[in-house]
């Protein structure tokens, strides 16, 4: 149990069970530390026909903000998230963490041009969103709804069952059948 962690909600430091076991308080700032939450996994979809996400991402190919509409209560800093596009080429096309908790936000003004439904870009003004670092960026060999609708692992996963939705959890196995899958 030795890669515990506890962290402090108020400056974020992060102290190990050692450190914890001396002293139950942040050694920066003196707030109560609490344990420290393990990472759930997602699956973002878009719709191009709505969201230009591939022109979006040759852009920058760094952050992005996205709708929490689902499981804002459950999604958090640190989670993982595989971004994937629905219709004919569905599949995952990036992998990258959530580097925010959710919150009412709007959209940047950059990401605001690559939607064509601008409806839809209201939902960002009575909705939570988060902001996604990206760490990979498949587009062009993406982890394909085919293969995942095959692979023992994946058939199951929410996105394939119910395909209306943004945010879709993952089981850590089938986070790690995924990156298994995008890295060979």
């Amino acid at each position: 149990m030795s890669d515990v962690e506890f962290e402090c909600r108020k400056c974020g430091k992060r102290i190990s069970l050692e450190a914890y076991e001396r002293s139950r308080y942040c050694p920066d700032c003196g707030t109560l530390l609490q344990r420290r939450r393990s990472p759930k996994y997602w699956v973002f979809q878009f719709n191009s026909s709505t969201y230009t996400w591939f022109d979006w991402v040759r852009k920058n190919r760094e952050v992005e903000q996205w709708l929490t509409s689902q499981y804002a209560r459950e999604i958090r800093q640190g989670d993982k998230v595989a971004i994937w596009s629905s219709g004919k080429d569905a599949g995952v096309y990036a992998l990258g963490e959530v580097a925010t908790n959710p919150r009412k936000s709007q959209l940047n003004p950059e990401q605001r041009l690559h939607w064509t439904k601008k409806a839809d870009v209201s939902k960002f003004q009575t909705k939570c969103s988060v902001i996604v670092r990206y760490s990979k960026v498949i587009v062009d060999r993406p982890l394909l709804e085919a293969e995942c609708a095959v692979d023992t692992v994946l058939s199951n996963i929410g996105v394939l069952r119910q395909a209306q939705g943004t945010n879709f959890p993952l089981t850590k196995d089938q986070w790690n059948r995924i990156l298994e899958l995008v890295n060979k």
